[in-house]
């Protein structure tokens, strides 16, 4: 027989109401008690009712998500980009969303709020928007709990929590990398700058190269990228009077369209081209040769943005004051950008 309230109660040595309390994340309880009924309830392996605590929060327990990002343009009708790093994200925010008894609503990128608002969720995960989503111009996001992936650079009105890489920092290291494996040109290729990430990933480039005398080399290309859209940024780059040895992208998927473009004009990777991506993917370990890339921790990142969410609706918020939570970086180096010496590659890593 299943262990009931009543027995968790028993337990813990307290009143069911306080049980209840607890269980809801309602009342004023102390941090012992709640500890003590949280002991007891995983002890007894007590499951509160999901249902009955939607009645007593008057809470649906349902988060939405929504990848702002542009989907692949073979796949209109896909909800999610052609990116590990995507998917990750929403792996880490049902993983912890699932630990608390909350669903996750995934929606499509142009929702229609009308008919999201007939399933009453609690509150909504933006990842990577820009702030012209319509969770902020139709005011959605004064009135429910909203944490974005990224900060949306132009926001009608805050966000309480901000979940992030500093990739600022990430594009110095990934630039500091290269120019200490001897690669002395560096380019960036990069899609829609309206986004933070790659806003700021392009203002490490900038900084990066100014700060050494050089000129910055930047190709923008328009969001979802394509091959040809990759490959015409690359010939725009290599037609340069002074043309790049190394091509930093802020995605995969524009590393993989540099890459196949450098073997259709017969360039040498990391021979007569180094590659980087700002982003890691298992896609950038199956090319020859490996593709060194950025690791961000998406699964991190996505169950941070769902446990602050969370918080917030549960009422368990700091100060009220906007706050950003950072995630750290790892640089995974690998064959494309191996150490070279006057133009020649000198050596191998993975």
């Amino acid at each position: 027989m299943s262990p009931t309230i009543r027995d968790v109660a028993a337990a813990a040595g307290v009143s069911i109401t306080t049980v209840s309390h607890v269980l809801s994340g309602q009342g004023r309880i102390s941090e012992e008690t709640r500890q003590r009924v949280a002991r007891a309830a995983a002890e007894l392996g007590y499951q509160a009712s999901v249902h009955a605590q939607q009645l007593v929060t008057r809470r649906s327990r349902t988060l939405a998500i929504q990848l702002a990002n542009s989907v692949d343009a073979g796949s209109a009708c896909a909800l999610v980009p052609n990116s590990d790093y995507f998917l990750e994200v929403l792996n880490g925010a049902a993983e912890v969303a699932s630990k608390r008894s909350y669903a996750l609503l995934l929606t499509p990128r142009e929702a229609d709020l009308d008919r999201l608002n007939a399933f009453a969720v609690d509150g909504a995960i933006l990842v990577d928007p820009r702030g012209d989503e319509p969770f902020f111009a139709t005011g959605w996001c004064r009135d429910r709990p909203l944490v974005t992936v990224g900060r949306p650079m132009a926001a009608p009105c805050p966000v309480p929590v901000v979940v992030d890489n500093d990739l600022v920092a990430a594009a110095r290291l990934m630039l500091d990398h290269l120019a200490d494996n001897g690669y002395e040109r560096p380019a960036m290729i990069t899609t829609d700058t309206r986004r933070s990430y790659a806003a700021d990933l392009v203002a490490g480039y900038r900084g990066w190269m100014e700060a050494r005398g050089l000129e910055p080399m930047v190709a923008e290309i328009d969001e979802p990228p394509t091959t040809e859209g990759t490959a015409e940024a690359l010939g725009r780059l290599l037609d340069r009077r002074v043309c790049p040895d190394a091509v930093f992208t802020t995605s995969e998927n524009l590393a993989l369209g540099v890459l196949h473009e450098a073997r259709r004009r017969r360039l040498a990777v990391p021979g007569a081209l180094g590659i980087c991506s700002a982003v890691d993917s298992g896609s950038l370990r199956l090319t020859s040769p490996q593709v060194t890339g950025m690791f961000v921790y998406p699964r991190e990142v996505g169950g941070r943005a769902a446990t602050a969410l969370m918080d917030l609706i549960e009422g368990k918020a700091s100060d009220g004051e906007p706050r950003r939570i950072e995630v750290a970086v790892r640089l995974n180096a690998r064959e494309s950008t191996v150490p070279r010496r006057g133009g020649v590659v000198s050596g191998n890593e993975g």
